[in-house]
């Protein structure tokens, strides 16, 4: 990888408003927690995986200073640049488009899977905005339902080369002349050696210093949620009834939990990626929130035209021994329901894509495979299709969503019929976390095992999949163990925090 020379900017500048000027660093002393804590004020997100099978998990990405906004309110999609509104749309795709247009990007030729772009979130509650499904009740629109951060300066950090690469976009209005040009470049030049200074100069993190420490309480304790179990065991009830009258097949009923924490929202992520590495690893503020998460399951990816979901359906937890871990996988392949449920998720995931697809492209070159994660197993299938040309891929992500794992079957009568069950909003939960690159790739994860912090408070939601033979008290029983693992994060990272010396070396 080469750096960008003055010359080569200079040209590009004679074509393009938004280019990037790029350095890299060699690096094999720091780790991408402690680059993103010495540039904390600056930073708005850290994306990261522990997915040896993905190629995310060579890369971690951090992004400074966002310059441009997009987000909707009051269903309208507005985006904003140093406070001048540049769209006003009814539609994502719209403002999307017009905000591209205005940018005038040239996109970086590096060897990343992303370089720039948007960085944010789609929360579940946008359904509304993108198909025929009513808000909840109690959606008081006081929540954006969509937030999309462009930030100015990306760091990539190229876990097997031990490299820093750092992509600085430099905004033009098309009118300067040479010697403004210049300056904007040498500017450019000087924020990235004062980036890497500022790296460097940093305090270094100690090692951990004491064992991770035993959860012994229930890590319940102080936990509130916005369900009574008696009326969530008449929900599921309720919930079977539509499925008995061929309303539905399936719906993901869930409930929130909320407590009070004294710890950052960051000493969260560095505690969860400890404790739960996953696929998606992200730490993200937007809209004054902290969205702290690892998920496991993608909701869509579109690379070069290259469609990509991964339903997952089926779960039993990891044996204790090699022994108990097999016994247990192949009574999770051999389980009739489980089976059954994730083929039904399947044809789900094969509609969606085949709605933006290539006729004949779509295809299921995996199919129930046993997968194991570091608390549980999952059975994980893959299914592929080509981007049609008449299609953007911001489309395909919106045909994607939400996932089927998360709602039901068929989507939009199970979306209909949790809006009348749930009590409150979901918010975040379900919906997606994503990138959207400047180069039209897109990667995204469902929000799920994710903690959303408010102030001093933490919310985990987590739901369970009914269908007509679900016993109500098993499924209540489900959420709770789905949220408790967060839940024990959060207790060992009050823990591991409030105690001297025990950071974490990430």
């Amino acid at each position: 990888m080469t750096s960008t020379q003055y010359s080569t900017f200079l040209e590009t500048s004679n074509h393009y408003l938004t280019i990037p000027v790029v350095d890299h660093f060699f690096s094999d002393t720091l780790t991408p927690i402690e680059i993103f804590q010495s540039l904390q004020d600056e930073a708005c997100y850290l994306l990261e995986s522990k997915d040896e099978l993905s190629t995310w998990s060579r890369y971690s990405f951090i992004g400074l200073n966002p310059f441009l906004i997009l987000f909707e309110e009051d269903g309208r999609f507005i985006a904003t640049m140093k406070d001048e509104q540049i769209a006003n749309t009814t539609t994502l795709q719209d403002a999307y488009t017009t905000v591209i247009k205005k940018l005038k990007v040239k996109v970086p030729e590096l060897e990343l899977p992303f370089s720039g772009g948007a960085v944010g979130y789609i929360g579940y509650d946008a359904i509304s905005l993108f198909e025929k499904v009513s808000p909840h009740p109690k959606d008081t629109a006081q929540n954006k339902r969509v937030y999309l951060q462009f930030c100015e300066t990306i760091l990539a950090f190229d876990h097997v080369k031990k490299e820093l690469s750092l992509v600085h976009y430099i905004r033009l209005a098309g009118d300067e002349g040479e010697a403004e040009k210049e300056n904007y470049f040498h500017e450019a030049k000087q924020k990235i050696a004062s980036l890497i200074e500022k790296i460097e100069q940093s305090p270094r993190l100690p090692s951990v210093q004491h064992a991770m420490p035993a959860i012994e309480e229930d890590a319940f304790n102080g936990v509130r949620s916005n369900y009574e179990k008696e009326q969530f065991l008449k929900d599921v009830e309720r919930i079977k009834e539509y499925i008995l009258a061929g309303d539905v097949f399936q719906t993901v009923l869930s409930q929130r939990f909320s407590k009070e924490v004294t710890v950052s929202g960051f000493e969260l992520y560095r505690m969860l990626r400890m404790v739960n590495p996953s696929p998606y690893l992200f730490y993200l503020k937007a809209d004054n929130k902290e969205y702290i998460g690892s998920s496991p399951e993608r909701l869509i990816q579109i690379q070069d035209k290259h469609l990509e979901i991964h339903p997952i359906a089926g779960t039993r937890r990891r044996g204790a021994n090699s022994d108990e871990d097999r016994a247990l996988g192949e009574n999770l392949l051999q389980d009739e329901k489980e089976r059954a449920e994730h083929y039904m998720l399947v044809d789900l995931a094969r509609n969606d894509i085949g709605r933006v697809a290539n006729y004949g492209s779509v295809e299921t070159p995996v199919l129930m495979e046993l997968t194991y994660f570091s608390h549980v197993m999952h059975l994980i299938s893959k299914v592929t299709g080509t981007l049609n040309e008449e299609v953007s891929p911001l489309d395909a992500l919106i045909s994607a969503f939400p996932a089927g794992t998360v709602s039901g079957a068929p989507k939009i009568r199970a979306m209909e019929i949790l809006n009348e069950l749930e009590p409150t909003v979901r918010q975040a939960y379900a919906g997606a976390i994503c990138y959207i690159g400047f180069d039209g790739n897109i990667d995204s994860c469902i929000t799920i095992r994710t903690m959303t912090k408010e102030g001093s408070t933490v919310h985990v939601q987590a739901g369970a999949g009914i269908v007509a033979d679900s016993v109500p008290e098993n499924e209540f029983e489900e959420t709770q163990n789905k949220a408790r693992a967060l839940l024990a994060t959060i207790q060992q990272a009050e823990r591991m925090f409030s105690t001297k010396g025990g950071r974490v070396r990430g």
